[in-house]
Order: C-alpha cells, then sequence, then structure tokens
C-alpha cells in the first residue's frame, strides 16, 4: 500500500507507528473502506459526500458488508503474513474490532469527513 499520493490519505499513515497485527487490519480496512469510498464517488458522479450520503455509504460498505470485509481481513493478512499467520489471534482481533459497530461507523464518519476537508 502506498502512502505517498494524496488520494490515499484516507489510510493512516504508518511510518511513525510499528506495524503491529491491529495496524495491519486497520489499515486494511481504510484500504478496503476507501476503494469502495472512490468507486461510490465515481458511480454517482460526485467529488464528495454530504453527511446523509456519508451515513449510507457506510451503511452499504461497512454494516451490510462486514462478512466480506472480514474475509478480505483475513484472506489479506494471511498474503502478506504467510506462515506468521496466526487464525486465532486474527479471529479474535476481528471480534473486538466488530463488536463495538458504533465506535467502528464513527471512525470511519471522522476519517472521511476529515479526507474531504484535506482535498477540498
Amino acid at each position: 500500500m502506498s502512502h505517498d499520493n494524496k488520494k490515499s490519505k484516507l489510510i493512516p499513515d504508518r511510518d511513525n507507528n510499528k506495524l503491529t497485527l491491529p495496524n495491519m487490519v486497520k489499515d486494511i480496512i481504510f484500504f478496503y473502506i476507501k476503494h469502495y469510498y472512490d468507486k461510490y464517488l465515481a458511480t454517482n458522479n460526485l467529488t464528495v459526500l454530504n453527511d446523509q450520503q456519508i451515513e449510507e455509504f457506510i451503511s452499504s460498505n461497512y454494516v451490510n458488508k462486514q462478512n466480506k470485509i472480514k474475509k478480505y481481513i483475513r484472506d489479506s493478512l494471511k498474503k502478506n503474513l504467510g506462515n506468521e499467520y496466526n487464525g486465532i489471534t486474527v479471529e479474535n482481533l476481528l471480534l473486538e474490532i466488530f463488536n463495538d459497530d458504533d465506535l467502528a461507523q464513527e471512525r470511519l464518519r471522522l476519517e472521511i469527513t476529515n479526507y474531504q476537508e484535506s482535498t477540498s
């Protein structure tokens, strides 16, 4: 994942943070959401989302796709970690992350809002 271009600012910068499993999972989630964010903008011929559109986007691309996101996270980690992949640790982390939907959705809301403000 490249963090160099302006479009990737939705993905947290990890240059100053140790690359831990939780940070890797967060990066994977933001990469996944960013992909669908860009797709949503293109499909709807938009440059930014208003508050209502952000809510709709989060609902359709996070809330309704949690199983797909979890599979994407598992597959990405297996590919990137190889023999270091620990399924039990990953499942515990996913349980923790997806257990607090309100917090996760608020984080996405803030990330999208901050990203849009930084690009306008």
